[in-house]
C-alpha cells in the first residue's frame, strides 16, 4: 500500500478488537463501557446502511446524530473488491478521480483533558491506486501528539492501517478524513473501520527520568518491627491533600502469628495494621503481592493481597481491604482456576479495562507467565512475560504493563542485578524496550547490587505523574526498603511518533543501549539529540513551542544539549540509534533525555519533532 498520503497529518489513536472483522490488538479498553470512553465499528457489509455503525459501545452523553459520514457522490458502496465484500470505494473513469470522505466522531469535552485516539482500517490501492488518513488538524481546537501509524499486509492487495495519536486539549468531536484516488480505471476502498476514543487526565508532559529515584525510601524493619516485608500498594486521600498511604505487607516468620498488612503515612511511620486470618502454616510464602482497584463511580478504593493456601489445602485467594484497612470479605476473590503451578511468589495487578470494562486480575508467574481471571476467579487468558517477575503494576492511564524481576543480569558498573524492571503493552502483550533497574546503590553487602526485588505497584498521583513503588529485600542485613521511582519512559506533546528504547536499560558501557523512533512510515530521515534537562534550555522553560519554526504542532521537550545522529529508517517506518555511554563515564544515575527530529515530506513544512524520552543512567 502506498503510505505516502496515509502519514500526512494524522493524530488518532489506538487499536480495536472484532466483532467478526478482522480488527487486530485493540486498545485494552476497546468495548468498555464507562463515562469517557467510545468504540465505533462499520463493516460496510449492508448496502442500505452501509454507512451506519455495527458496533457501539458508547456513554450516555454519547448523541449518534453527531457522528456520521460525509460521502462526496463519486464513492460509494461496492458489493465486492478484491474479495472483500461490502466495500466504502471508488471506481476510477479512466483519470484522476479522486474524493474526500469525512468522518465525525462525537465526543464529550474534558477541559484540559487528552483524547487518546485510535482507528484501524483495512485499505486496498490497487496498482494505479492511492488512499490516505488523517485527523483533520483543527489548531483552534487541540494539537495533535505522538502520532503513530503503522501498515500491515492482509494479502490480497489489502493492508490493514493502525493509526493512534494524542488530542491535547480534547476536543467536542473529531474529524477523521479518507482520501481516495483512482488514476485509471481501477477500484480502491476502505473496509473494516474501527475507531476508539478514551479521555485522561493529563500527565506525562514533563516528569523526572524514567527510574529516578525519589526521596521517599523506608527501612521497612525499622517501620514496622518486622523483617520479612514483601509487597507494596499505594492509595490516596481525598483532596485537597491527596496524602498517600503506603501499604506493605509483613509476614509472618514463625508458627501461630497470622501475615499482616501495615499502612505508612507519606512519612514511612506505621499508621496502622490488619491482621489477616492466614498463618505461616496455611501460606508458607505469606502475602505475596498486593494490587489496588479504583471505583470511579464512588471513589472508594480496595486493596487486594494475594494469599496462597494451596499447602494446606486451600485455595490461591485474593483477600480484600477497605481503605481504612478494614477486611473487606465481601469483595474477596478465590481463583478457583488457578493453574496447578507450584507455590512460589506471585505478582498482582488489576486492570480495570479487562473484560469488557469488568475489570480483571493479572498474576504473574516467575517462569515467565501471567494470568488473567475474572471477578468469579475464572481463568480468562494468559500470556508470556519476562523471566523472574514477582511483583507487577498496570498503568491504566495508557494500557502499560510493568514488571519487577528477580531474574539476575550482569551490569557493566554495579555487578549482578536482581531488581529489573520491564514494561509491556497491553494491547498486544509484547514487552516495548522500555526497560530499568531498581536503586543499585543501596548496600547489601554479598549479595546483589540493591538487593532482591520482593513487591511493586504502579499508580497514577493525583496530578497525573506516575509512580513506580518498590520493596527489594536484603539478605545481608535481613531487613527490607521500600522506596518510590519516576516514569514513564515517553513524556511530552510533540508532534510525530514514538520516543522509545531497546537492548535493556541504559548501562554505562554498554553495546546494546539504543533509542528507537516508530510509527512513522514516510520519513527519511530522523535526527537524534540527546541533553541531561526537561525542564530549561537555555535558560528558556520547556518546552518551547515551534509554531514560528513552521512546525504549529512541535515542541521542543529536552535541552538539545547533543546532536547524536542522523539516520535513514531502518525499517520501513522506524529508526534505531545505539547511544554508546562510555564506561564509568560518571553518568550513573544522571537523568537522559533524548528527542528526534523528524524530515517527513508528506507533512506541511517536511520537519516535525517527535515524542521525547526519558532515562535514567546506570
Amino acid at each position: 500500500m502506498n503510505t505516502t498520503t496515509l502519514a500526512t497529518a494524522l493524530a488518532a489513536a489506538l487499536a480495536l478488537t472484532p466483532l467478526a472483522l478482522a480488527q487486530h490488538n485493540p486498545p485494552p479498553w476497546w468495548r468498555v463501557n464507562d463515562d469517557v470512553t467510545v468504540s465505533l465499528a462499520w463493516d460496510f457489509d449492508n448496502a442500505a446502511t452501509f454507512l451506519q455503525p455495527v458496533l457501539q459501545v458508547v456513554p450516555g452523553w454519547y448523541n449518534a446524530a453527531v457522528t456520521g459520514f460525509t460521502v462526496p457522490p463519486n464513492a460509494a458502496w461496492l458489493p465486492t473488491l478484491a474479495g472483500h465484500s461490502g466495500v466504502l470505494g471508488l471506481v476510477g473513469t479512466g483519470g484522476l478521480t479522486q474524493a474526500l470522505v469525512r468522518l465525525q466522531v462525537d465526543n464529550d469535552p474534558h477541559l484540559d483533558w487528552i483524547k487518546i485516539f485510535w482507528f484501524q482500517f483495512d485499505a486496498f490501492e490497487g496498482p494505479t491506486g492511492e488512499i490516505g488518513a488523517e485527523i483533520e488538524q483543527d489548531l483552534v481546537k487541540y494539537g495533535r501528539a505522538s502520532v503513530q501509524q503503522k501498515t500491515e499486509p492482509l494479502g490480497g492487495g489489502w493492508n490493514r492501517v493502525t493509526i493512534q495519536a494524542r488530542l491535547i486539549p480534547q476536543p467536542d468531536d473529531e474529524k477523521l478524513l479518507f482520501t481516495m484516488i483512482e488514476n485509471a480505471f481501477g477500484s480502491v476502498g476502505i473496509d473494516n473501520l474501527f475507531v476508539n476514543s478514551k479521555c485522561i487526565k493529563p500527565g506525562d508532559e514533563k516528569g523526572k527520568a524514567m527510574g529516578d529515584v525519589e526521596g521517599f525510601a523506608v527501612d521497612l524493619l525499622a517501620a514496622t518491627g518486622l523483617a520479612n516485608c514483601r509487597a507494596a500498594a499505594v492509595t490516596e486521600g481525598p483532596a485537597p491533600g491527596f496524602a498517600r498511604t503506603y501499604w506493605i505487607t509483613a509476614n509472618a516468620t514463625i508458627p501461630g502469628p497470622f501475615h499482616q498488612v501495615f499502612r505508612l503515612n507519606q512519612a514511612g511511620t506505621a499508621i496502622g495494621a490488619t491482621p489477616l486470618p492466614v498463618t505461616l502454616a496455611q501460606a508458607p510464602l505469606g502475602l505475596q503481592d498486593l494490587a489496588v482497584e479504583r471505583v470511579p463511580s464512588t471513589g472508594q478504593q480496595i486493596v487486594y493481597a494475594l494469599v496462597d493456601a494451596r499447602p494446606s489445602g486451600g485455595n490461591v485467594e485474593l483477600q480484600a481491604l477497605d481503605s481504612s484497612g478494614a477486611p473487606l470479605p465481601t469483595a474477596n476473590v478465590v481463583l478457583s482456576g488457578f493453574p496447578p503451578l507450584p507455590p512460589q511468589q506471585y505478582g498482582l495487578a488489576f486492570e480495570p479495562s479487562g473484560n469488557l470494562g469488568a475489570g480483571t486480575f493479572w498474576v504473574s508467574d516467575p517462569t515467565g507467565v501471567a494470568f488473567e481471571f475474572d471477578r468469579a476467579g475464572n481463568l480468562l487468558d494468559q500470556k508470556p512475560i519476562p523471566p523472574g517477575v514477582v511483583g507487577l503494576g498496570y498503568d491504566a492511564a495508557c494500557g502499560y504493563f510493568y514488571g519487577f524481576s528477580q531474574a539476575p543480569r550482569p551490569t557493566p558498573a554495579f555487578g549482578p542485578s536482581q531488581t529489573n524492571g520491564f514494561e509491556w503493552s497491553g494491547y498486544d502483550f509484547q514487552p516495548t524496550g522500555v526497560e530499568f533497574c531498581g536503586d543499585l546503590r543501596i548496600p547489601n553487602p554479598g549479595g546483589p547490587a540493591g538487593g532482591i526485588a520482593a513487591g511493586f505497584e504502579v499508580y497514577r498521583r493525583a496530578n497525573g505523574d506516575l509512580r513506580m513503588v518498590a520493596v527489594v529485600r536484603l539478605p545481608s542485613t535481613n531487613r527490607s526498603m521500600l522506596y518510590e521511582l519516576a516514569g514513564p519512559f515517553r513524556f511530552g506533546w510533540s508532534q510525530l511518533g514514538q520516543c522509545g528504547m531497546r537492548g535493556g536499560p541504559a548501562f554505562e558501557g554498554s553495546p546494546t543501549f539504543q533509542i528507537t523512533l516508530g510509527g512513522v512510515p514516510s520519513a527519511l530521515l530522523a535526527v537524534l539529540y540527546a541533553g541531561f534537562s526537561n525542564d530549561l534550555y537555555g535558560g528558556v522553560p520547556l518546552p518551547i513551542p515551534l509554531v514560528s519554526a513552521g512546525m504549529p504542532e512541535s515542541y521542543i521537550s529536552i535541552a538539545t544539549d547533543v546532536m547524536l545522529a542522523a539516520v535513514p529508517p531502518s525499517a520501513p517506518g522506524e529508526f534505531a540509534h545505539a547511544v554508546n555511554l562510555p564506561a564509568a563515564g560518571g553518568l550513573s544515575y544522571v537523568p537522559l533525555f533524548f528527542q528526534w527530529l523528524v524530515l517527513d515530506p508528506t507533512i506541511p513544512g517536511a520537519l516535525a519533532t517527535s515524542q521525547a524520552g526519558k532515562t535514567i543512567a546506570y
